[in-house]
């Protein structure tokens, strides 16, 4: 397995594998409308158009072994979180194929996105995760910390999301690598 910058050409995997991930994890969650109504097709069209308009502020990287993408993750400048809580990158999406989950894609991705990080002399990060999502006990096993939550609409539902962070990216790096 190894972890590559997205290409153009990766959107249709990638849009597959984000639907799935959704319809998997948020099951019961979300609204069933709007896992059902998700696309692939929408999804790659807007795949292609974010790799293709690349803004290198931000970054999409991918897993892939000898059958192919398995999971991706996208990185960049922290969106949602005020100063007082953490100031760095922010984890936008990670998500691994269901049927691919636990085989280890999920935490070289996230080694990667650290070590994307790093290059960019950013110290830390921080990822939103859905409180009913089962997905954030990984970011808990992965060190994260639990540094507030809020709540938000998605498809119409009322969520609540937990932030998780790391605050010193070389410490976290080099404690999942010695795992």
């Amino acid at each position: 397995m190894r972890v590559r910058p997205a290409r153009p050409d990766d959107a249709a995997i990638l849009a597959r594998i984000y639907v799935a991930a959704w319809r998997d994890a948020y099951a019961g969650i979300l609204p069933d409308a709007l896992l059902v109504g998700m696309s692939d097709v929408r999804h790659a069209a807007a795949w292609q158009h974010e790799l293709a308009a690349r803004d290198h502020q931000s970054e999409t990287l991918v897993a892939e072994d000898e059958d192919g993408v398995l999971g991706l993750v996208t990185i960049g400048p922290a969106r949602r979180v005020s100063r007082a809580q953490l100031e760095g990158g922010e984890i936008y999406r990670l998500y691994v194929a269901p049927e691919r989950q636990g085989e280890g894609a999920g935490k070289m991705l996230l080694m990667a996105s650290f070590d994307w990080l790093i290059n960019r002399e950013v110290d830390a990060v921080i990822v939103w995760v859905l409180a009913e999502n089962p997905s954030r006990f990984f970011y808990e096993a992965m060190g994260g910390t639990r540094l507030g939550e809020k709540s938000d609409h998605v498809g119409g539902a009322k969520v609540r999301e937990i932030a998780y962070g790391w605050t010193d990216l070389v410490a976290a790096l080099d404690k999942l690598a010695a795992r």
